[in-house]
């Protein structure tokens, strides 16, 4: 008898299987482009990490996805206005929202827009989520952070980001909730400080003043000032706004505006004042508390458009008597003391995400 044919024929199918799998594997890593999460995760962690040396983690999470790299690029693309909208994982129907109505302003070379959410994802289904929502929109990034209360780590990581990609003139950092009259901000903005200006709502409180951190923009030279600081003394804080009053107290040609125009109040989705506001950015720059309905409808009655003169901001002091802030002077649940950025540091116990204001709240 002949055992040498059936052999060959279990040899063939062997290789073809093998072969199969192999190409499989490989499919799968090319699509999904992840780090794979297996029982040693640890030694996951290890590659990952020497992929993105600005990454200090320790969490242990596994779960990991390619996070937002701090390499200065050689040629970096000029700007009028870099645009970082901070949101999270979850807030995909808020993204939308945005990228439905003002996001579509956000065209030619002079605006770049971008949304920023945690990297350090726990829930498997959330994060293939998002990297499927980042390959079809590339309007993304992810920073390695996890989530939580640490709102001025997020800042420092996005400034760095910033200042490593692009050549801005103004940088606006703005909350996934907000509505933004873009067109008219971009034809304000020519003609506003080009140097050490910081343009908000600002809060005054008790002898202290600070920008609320759901709208803050900045010229370059103030990010510069900020990165400059001593990374063996600079302090961070949980709430991005007290960390920037304190890293502004060591900057005596600060320039404040603050603008009137930027809603603050009642959160705008159940305010009755908006419920049939026409013309939206006749008299607003900006609307905090903007959630996905409300969203939608500002866009359709925003008016938003090239303004031929430019609204008048007045002097800070006539507002504030003071541009000095003190950390210790803000009562709970907002009171933290600042402790050093070098040491990734945290307030709280809890992780995951930070909730805040609600859609219901």
């Amino acid at each position: 008898m002949n055992f040498n044919r059936p052999l060959r024929e279990v040899l063939k199918i062997s290789l073809f299987s093998g072969t199969l799998a192999c190409i499989v594997v490989l499919i799968f890593h090319i699509h999904f482009k992840t780090p794979c999460v297996t029982e040693n995760s640890k030694q996951t962690e290890t590659v990952y990490n020497s992929y993105y040396p600005d990454i200090s983690d320790d969490s242990g999470s596994s779960t990991l996805l390619p996070v937002m790299d701090f390499k200065e690029l050689e040629s970096k693309r000029k700007l009028l206005l870099l645009i970082i909208v901070s949101t999270a994982p979850r807030r995909f129907k808020r993204r939308q929202a945005i990228r439905d109505t003002w996001w579509k302003h956000c065209i030619g070379s002079q605006v770049k827009c971008v949304f920023v959410t945690d990297g350090f994802i726990d829930d498997s289904a959330e994060r293939d989520f998002i990297v499927q929502e980042r390959s079809h929109y590339n309007d993304m990034e992810l920073q390695p952070l996890q989530g939580g209360r640490e709102f001025g780590l997020r800042f420092l990581k996005q400034i760095k980001w910033a200042m490593a990609k692009f050549d801005f003139q103004y940088i606006l950092r703005i909350d996934d909730d907000y509505f933004l009259c873009l067109k008219t901000l971009l034809s304000e903005i020519q003609v506003r400080p080009k140097e050490n200006l910081v343009w908000g709502n600002f809060h005054c409180e008790a002898n202290v003043a600070w920008v609320d951190e759901s709208f803050m923009i900045f010229t370059q030279d103030i990010i510069v000032k900020f990165l400059s600081q001593n990374e063996s003394t600079m302090l961070c804080h949980p709430h991005a706004g007290q960390q920037i009053g304190l890293w502004l107290n060591d900057i005596p040609t600060k320039l404040f505006k603050h603008d009137s125009r930027l809603y603050h109040g009642q959160p705008a989705s159940f305010s009755s004042k908006f419920d049939n506001i026409k013309n939206v950015c006749d008299s607003y720059l900006g609307v905090h508390g903007t959630y996905e309905e409300k969203m939608r409808y500002f866009g359709q009655n925003s008016n938003d458009k090239n303004r031929s003169k430019a609204h008048r901001l007045p002097d800070f002091s006539t507002f504030c008597k003071t541009t000095t802030f003190d950390y210790r002077v803000i009562h709970p649940p907002f009171y933290f003391e600042p402790k050093l950025c070098k040491d990734n540091p945290r307030w709280v116990l809890e992780r995951g995400m930070y909730v805040g204001r609600q859609n219901d709240q």
